[in-house]
C-alpha cells in the first residue's frame, strides 16, 4: 500500500524534458539555427567573439540549443583556463550565455576566434528526444516533504533507494544527461540561485552533461546546470558540480 501512494504522489511531479544526445557529424562545422555542440556558433549583426575578462583569451564556444517552444536560441561559451564553477567571487564574464529570439539563418553573421582554441568541443549534430523527469533524490526536499518522508517511513536505511525504484516503475529518466527543461539531476547537491536583479529564485533551465562524443568534460566527469529568472530572461545562473 505505501508503494502504491509513493507511486500516486510521483505522478503530479514529473515534468517533460527534450534529452540531447550529441554525435560527430562535419555538418555541424557550419553556423546554424539548430541545436550542436562545437563548431561555428550562432551569430547576429552586432555580435564579436567573447573574451574571458580575467585571462583575457577568447571563450570556448560550447553548444547552443534551439528552444522550440519560446523560439529562442541559447548559445554557450565558456572560459576552460579560468574554469568557473558559477561562484559568487568569480569575475563576470569567464562564462557567457547569448540568448537570440527567433532565429533564422537569415540573421546569421559568422564570427571567428583570432586563435585556434585547444578545447574546442568535436562538432556535433544532436538528436533530440522527449523524455519525463523526476526531481533527483536530492531535490525531493523541496518538489514534496510528504514523498521524501513516506520514502524514509518504506525504507529508514536507505530511503533513496526505495525512491530510484519509485522512479523507474514511473517510467522516467534516471540518469544523467543532456536536458532542455524538466528537473536538474544534481552530483553534488541542490542549487538554487536567485535573480541579482530581482532576487527572484531562478528556475532550471537546462543542463550540460560530460559528453564523450563532443569531447567534454566537466571536471570529474561533471555537469554544468544552468537556471533562469522567470521575470527577466535573459539572466541566467551557472553551476558546476562533479564527482
Amino acid at each position: 500500500m505505501s508503494k502504491e501512494k509513493l507511486d500516486s504522489l510521483l505522478k503530479p511531479l514529473v515534468k517533460k524534458a527534450i534529452k540531447l544526445e550529441p554525435r560527430a557529424n562535419d555538418a555541424a562545422l557550419a553556423a546554424s539555427c539548430h541545436t550542436k555542440f562545437g563548431g561555428s556558433p550562432y551569430a547576429e549583426a552586432g555580435d564579436t567573439w567573447p573574451s574571458c575578462p580575467t585571462c583575457k583569451k577568447e571563450l570556448t564556444f560550447i553548444n547552443q540549443i534551439h528552444d522550440e517552444i519560446e523560439q529562442q536560441l541559447f548559445v554557450f561559451y565558456y572560459c576552460n583556463e579560468c574554469f568557473p564553477w558559477g561562484l559568487g567571487d568569480e569575475e563576470k564574464g569567464q562564462w557567457l550565455v547569448r540568448l537570440y529570439d527567433e532565429p533564422s539563418s537569415s540573421k546569421i553573421v559568422n564570427i571567428a576566434r583570432a586563435s585556434n582554441d585547444e578545447f574546442a568541443p568535436t562538432p556535433c549534430k544532436v538528436i533530440t528526444s522527449p523524455v519525463e523527469v523526476l526531481p533527483d533524490w536530492e531535490g525531493l526536499d523541496s518538489a514534496s516533504d510528504e514523498l521524501s518522508d513516506l520514502c524514509c517511513k518504506i525504507n529508514d536505511d536507505s530511503p533513496w533507494e526505495e525512491y530510484e525504484e519509485a522512479v523507474e516503475r514511473a517510467g522516467c529518466l534516471n540518469d544523467y544527461a543532456t536536458l532542455l527543461g524538466g528537473y536538474p539531476r544534481f552530483v553534488q547537491g541542490e542549487a538554487g540561485p536567485v535573480c541579482p536583479e530581482c532576487n527572484s529564485q531562478m528556475i532550471f533551465y537546462a543542463q550540460i552533461d560530460s559528453e564523450n562524443e563532443a569531447n567534454i568534460m566537466w571536471g570529474d566527469v561533471g555537469l554544468v546546470y544552468f537556471f533562469r529568472c522567470p521575470e527577466h530572461k535573459n539572466q541566467f545562473q551557472l553551476e558546476l558540480q562533479c564527482h
